[in-house]
């Protein structure tokens, strides 16, 4: 490894992650990334199996227009997550300054999404090659269109200000004890020499996707509940871990997603693939969260609330049921979508719990408080 690397992934690892990643806020997981202001983002933790059971279904029953489809929308999330973080690019440092915030946002998100990315750059191509290393969801299905290829290309294309540049994921395969894949990011006439046409998805419409961040900010501002377990007390508890870029419960992977990655997917996706990705969400509710603590309400709701969530309220029967989210992370798109991942992953949690379906409705959408509002009912 050069040198320069190693100092980078130190920095990051010892000093830019411990700073930049709120955990022991209930209700909250935020993160600031240094960058021209201090913005801190909502993020959710979200199950690595929702994302594998979704995207590996919309494969098998959509072939490559799913995957056109994921891609896009990943590529429009990175974009706007770059922009949502503040990421530095090369209008601010020109030429091979922008060499290393490159390699700081790439070692950020080995962070929290492998255990170890490698990276070779070209500049004069605007190519950056990557090695992944036990990256999420590609260890388990050998591809991902949505936030490796799709999400990476964006945040790329943001940082050297490029929206021809794409992303490819290629080569998936278990080496040992670890999962390997290789990603390219460069403009797609660079990808052609190398890909064959049909690999290579082109998604140039990254416009109106700057985040309103005045009000993001206002409407994600991080407040005390009183009480509540944070995503901290999980980890101080060893009920959940944090080891070589993956965050573990039991034998469950999960990851940090900002909040507009779960966004766009609603907002953009057809209704097919919407059903598809609510269907995953249930059983990944059902499977994960409905057995949390023996199927208790009290903590899956208390998880929830810890992992970014929002502050979650079960009131009413078993047969008449009421949810309450307070201070759900908030996105200039929370009125173009229906909340069906977080409805899903808490009708499937609830289905397992009382032993009966359970399919929540969004009956409540409102900000006027200051902060979102969210109520499901049966």
């Amino acid at each position: 490894m050069d040198i320069k690397d190693e100092i980078v992934k130190l920095y990051i690892k010892k000093f830019v992650i411990p700073g930049a990643l709120v955990f022991d806020k209930p209700g909250f997981v935020d993160f600031k990334i240094s960058g021209k202001t201090s913005v801190f983002a909502r993020q959710f933790l979200v199950p690595e199996l929702f994302f594998e059971r979704f995207e590996k279904t919309l494969i098998e029953k959509q072939g490559s227009k799913g995957a056109k489809k994921l891609y896009s929308i990943g590529k429009k999330f990175g974009y706007s997550f770059a922009q949502v973080g503040r990421f530095e690019n090369i209008k601010d440092h020109p030429g091979n300054a922008v060499l290393d915030w490159v390699v700081t946002a790439i070692k950020f998100v080995e962070g929290t999404y492998a255990a170890r990315i490698t990276q070779t750059i070209d500049l004069s191509r605007n190519r950056v090659d990557c090695v992944f290393t036990n990256f999420a969801i590609c260890e388990k299905i050998n591809f991902d269109y949505y936030i490796a290829a799709g999400g990476g290309a964006g945040v790329i294309a943001w940082i050297l200000q490029d929206p021809s540049i794409e992303g490819i994921v290629y080569d998936g395969k278990q080496e040992g004890d670890k999962h390997v894949c290789k990603v390219t990011y460069a403009p797609s006439k660079v990808l052609l020499e190398t890909f064959k046409p049909e690999e290579v998805f082109i998604e140039n419409d990254v416009s109106g996707l700057e985040p309103d961040t005045a009000s993001y900010r206002a409407l994600n501002a991080e407040v005390d509940f009183g009480a509540g377990k944070s995503f901290q007390s999980y980890l101080n508890s060893k009920i959940f871990s944090y080891s070589e870029g993956k965050i573990m419960y039991s034998n469950q992977r999960f990851f940090l997603a900002e909040a507009t990655a779960l966004y766009l997917l609603e907002k953009y996706l057809d209704t097919e693939s919407k059903k598809i990705l609510e269907d995953a969400a249930f059983s990944t509710g059902f499977d994960i969260f409905g057995t949390f603590a023996n199927g208790n309400l009290l903590a899956v709701s208390e998880v929830l609330t810890a992992l970014g969530w929002g502050k979650i309220t079960i009131l009413g029967s078993k047969t008449n049921m009421k949810l309450v989210l307070e201070h759900y992370p908030w996105t200039k798109y929370y009125n173009d979508v229906d909340f069906c991942i977080i409805r899903g992953l808490l009708s499937g949690a609830i289905s397992n719990i009382t032993g009966s379906k359970v399919t929540f409705k969004t009956t409540v959408k409102d900000i006027s408080k200051g902060y979102l509002n969210l109520m499901f009912q049966m």
